[in-house]
């Protein structure tokens, strides 16, 4: 008899952010090489991601076959700290790995009016990037990264690839922005924050014993401040 169901881990942290990196990647190549993968997607600001996925793991002999493709934000987004870039060091490493690096309008970014407040474009997909954010700040980055990769023409509509940033990584069934909301799958979640600590502000827990229970080991579930 076939088994109605399937089962697979999700490893959750404790907080969002960059320090989740290196384990949120050794996932990501450890489930690519599990599930025969054969792309990962990175999406990166200043390209952390993509140099230690080359340095300190396709140099590994089991993870040498694995294609990286880097997405980042397109030229021109603004940020309060300004623009975030890639330097010309990491660029170059990224070109003599054979890594493509993608930088293009993000989908669920709007487009700026000529007039504050005038009209609302018909296809606007901001709101699907806020409703992911649920998520966490990462899950929108990382389906808009497998899509911008799939508009490129870096991936086969359909495919399955691993979606990752620096605290999230799913599978997903590939597909280009105009057939997103009928064709795109995340298929599995492998591993995201569990306490969404910059997107939705949850108390930074300094020790773990404040969200860990002590008797099961379970993360306590707290309520909004």
């Amino acid at each position: 008899m076939i088994e109605q169901f399937h089962t697979a881990n999700t490893v959750y942290f404790n907080k969002e952010g960059k320090d989740n990196l290196r384990p949120c990647m050794q996932i990501a190549f450890d489930t690519a090489v599990a599930r025969d993968i054969d792309t990962i997607v990175i999406f990166t600001g200043i390209g952390e991601g993509p140099k230690i996925a080359i340095k300190e793991f396709r140099s590994e002999e089991a993870f040498q076959g694995i294609k990286i493709i880097a997405v980042t934000f397109p030229c021109g987004q603004r940020f309060k700290d300004g623009e975030v870039e890639i330097s010309s060091e990491v660029r170059a490493l990224l070109k003599e790995n054979d890594v493509p690096l993608i930088r293009a309008h993000m989908p669920f970014n709007p487009i700026r009016a000529h007039h504050q407040h005038h009209g609302i474009l018909g296809q606007d997909l901001t709101l699907i990037g806020n409703a992911l954010s649920i998520f966490g700040g990462s899950m929108s980055l990382c389906v808009q990264a497998a899509v911008m990769a799939c508009d490129a023409g870096c991936l086969e509509i359909g495919e399955h690839v691993i979606a990752m940033t620096s605290d999230t990584a799913i599978i997903v069934r590939t597909s280009p922005t105009e057939r997103l909301l009928t064709d795109f799958i995340v298929r599995e979640v492998l591993c995201k924050p569990l306490f969404l600590t910059i997107t939705k502000n949850e108390e930074v827990f300094e020790d773990e014993s404040d969200v860990i229970d002590a008797t099961t080991g379970i993360p306590q579930l707290l309520p909004p401040e």
